[in-house]
């Protein structure tokens, strides 16, 4: 509890010097055009170095749910946010969902925005503060849904705060302003300026202490305006300390703690003063950074950027590490998955199309198109598998992007072998339905995180995930084919050659899907053999898993024993992706287990309310059919 009311004393702090400071900061005279270099920096988060590139859309999507602002990359924003915050103020990047949360904050509803920015928010900060303070005091299942999104918007607009703290050090502030010569004399600072940033005093704070002490062996009442000024600023600086140690950004190598232990500029200064070092490198190389930023000086931002960069390579000693920042740079530049979204959208569109109007180049263009989104998927997780140096599915949201790969992958060697439209339909379907997914988990931070202690095995990674992971992509492509074929039942009973190929992919990938789930599944025992010291120990993510394996037998039991026909087998399937879903993440939700790793808050309406309907469809179908 105390830790919380030290936040909330700090964002006060925080909030007071940013609002009164950067309020008459320094304009950018002349926009920066190239950024290049600024999104190189290096940033170490949760144990991960990644470059600033990545961290700032991070941070973006966790604010507004979107990787840009106004159709521009996140790191246009974000450096707009370091080095002018004022500037950033009115942007409009905060999502709010729930109108609730706005009427208990006092804040006019927008008629056509959700998002707003932090010059409307900031305004309600100390009640926003009371009530997520209120709020985070309670259990977790004791809040309710506008308590969590109260002490969300909290943390947001903190995070905020703290950030556009995080270079204050090298802009101007009103803080120190001098104007009396006798007082910059005094300090050593050049005359032809009157506001100065807080490295500038800094610099000098072993003059600036001498004379402190000079003046404290002397009573108040004869103390000179200029004496009183620099106990003043002296003070000042103090307070300025004491605020900028907890700010984040994170990007100054600690040498002291080897590769693993990185510090704010903020944290950097704070020991300087402390510990009465020199000032790092680092610092001065940032505060010309931010100047030359402010001024509009692009050779001089660069030339600064370069300097920071080497330096903190040179200190790594790892040509690994820039080649990998290069790499992920550019993958945040391609956005695969998006670009893959897209084309997988066209292809179903085009594919449904021909369908209707019988056009054999309608069919060309999906087939084409569905070609393109698997090869930037492919490239996308390829690309991750280098920058991480690890196999392609370690997290929730990776076993989303691979389902939806080896879904995709399987529609097209469906098509190719039927031709029957039945694969560019089922894959281009998964294949975006997954993508969407993925995406909703990709807001709630770094998606190429650090591992678990549980799964930081390669080889098991490589084999038991990644097998079970295609088994269930051929259970789901099986159920999206059996949605298919209930409505070809229900529209054209009387094409029978039509519902048999179709029937026939049900089947093939039914049996492709129970193959790879049950191998996965006894690897996934082998694992946990060498992990736990056991085969089997029905934890409930072992159990989801033999649920699906079940399940698919039995609907394979009961076709070869004439239980239930084509139509029987096909529902079945559909109730194959609800056993999937359970398996899967449903799982997850209960927050128990050696498995649950994966828990992820949030989705357990979104799945009751699939299973509902998928349910619904299911037996709606099945008292139709069995009826005709």
């Amino acid at each position: 509890m105390n830790g919380i009311k030290k936040i909330l004393f700090l964002s006060y702090l925080v909030g007071l010097c940013i609002s009164i400071g950067y309020a008459n900061s320094s304009e950018v005279k002349k926009a920066i055009s190239s950024l290049e270099n600024f999104r190189r920096i290096i940033i170490l988060e949760n144990g991960r170095k990644k470059p600033l590139d990545t961290y700032a859309q991070n941070i973006l999507k966790q604010f507004s749910g979107k990787s840009k602002f106004k159709r521009e990359p996140a790191i246009i924003w974000f450096s707009r946010v370091l080095f002018t915050p004022n500037q950033s103020f009115n942007d409009r990047i905060f999502l709010v969902n729930h109108p609730e949360v706005l009427n208990s904050l006092g804040i006019e509803i927008a008629d056509d925005r959700d998002r707003y920015s932090f010059t409307q928010l900031g305004k309600i900060f100390p009640r926003l503060s009371k009530l997520a303070f209120s709020a985070s005091k309670l259990k977790d299942d004791e809040r309710t849904v506008v308590e969590n999104e109260i002490i969300i918007l909290f943390n947001k607009l903190y995070l905020y705060q703290q950030l556009s703290g995080s270079l204050q050090f090298a802009i101007p502030h009103e803080d120190f302003t001098f104007t009396n010569n006798e007082i910059k004399k005094a300090f050593n600072l050049p005359e032809s300026k009157n506001v100065f940033c807080f490295l500038d005093l800094v610099k000098r704070i072993s003059i600036l202490e001498q004379l402190k002490n000079e003046i404290l062996l002397k009573d108040i009442d004869q103390r000179s305006e200029v004496e009183k000024e620099i106990i003043n600023t002296m003070n000042k600086i103090q307070q300025r300390m004491d605020s900028i140690q907890p700010l984040p950004l994170t990007i100054i190598h600690d040498p002291e703690n080897h590769s693993e232990n990185w510090i704010s500029p903020g944290e950097s200064l704070y020991r300087s003063y402390r510990l009465h070092k020199p000032i790092n490198r680092e610092i001065y190389l940032l505060g010309d950074m931010v100047s030359a930023f402010i001024n509009g000086h692009q050779n001089r931002f660069d030339h600064s950027l370069e300097s920071f960069n080497e330096f903190i390579l040179d200190q790594l000693k790892s040509k690994t590490t820039d080649k990998k920042i290069s790499a992920e740079i550019l993958y945040n530049q391609i956005d695969p998955f998006h670009k893959s979204e897209f084309f997988y959208g066209f292809s179903l569109f085009f594919i449904l199309l021909s369908l209707l109007v019988l056009r054999k180049w309608l069919y060309g263009i999906s087939f084409f198109l569905l070609l393109l989104g698997v090869l930037f998927h492919s490239y996308g997780m390829i690309s991750r598998m280098m920058i991480m140096s690890r196999p392609p599915v370690t997290n929730l949201y990776e076993t989303f992007i691979f389902t939806g790969w080896m879904t995709v992958i399987l529609g097209i060697i469906l098509e190719f072998f039927k031709k029957k439209n039945i694969g560019i339909l089922t894959g281009s379907t998964s294949g975006i339905i997954m993508l969407l997914i993925a995406g909703k988990y990709a807001l709630e931070g770094d998606t190429m995180g650090m591992l678990v202690a549980v799964l930081d095995s390669n080889f098991w990674l490589s084999t038991h995930v990644i097998t079970i992971t295609i088994g269930f992509a051929g259970i789901v492509i099986s159920g999206i084919i059996g949605h298919v074929f209930v409505f070809q039942t229900l529209f054209i009973p009387e094409n029978r050659i039509v519902l048999k190929n179709t029937f026939q992919s049900i089947y093939a990938t039914q049996a492709f899907g129970l193959i790879f789930t049950f191998l996965g599944t006894v690897m996934g025992g082998m694992w946990a053999d060498q992990s736990w010291g056991r085969f089997w120990g029905w934890d409930p993510k072992e159990n989801g898993a033999l649920v699906v394996v079940l399940w698919s037998v039995i609907l394979f039991h009961a076709r070869l024993s004439k239980w239930i026909k084509e139509v029987g087998f096909a529902l079945g399937s559909i109730v194959g992706i609800i056993t999937i879903a359970l398996a899967w993440f449903g799982i997850n939700l209960l927050g128990v287990g050696l498995h649950s790793y994966g828990f992820t808050s949030g989705i357990a309406l979104v799945l009751i309310v699939f299973i509902i309907i998928e349910f619904i469809f299911v037996l709606a179908s099945g008292v139709y059919l069995t009826r005709l």
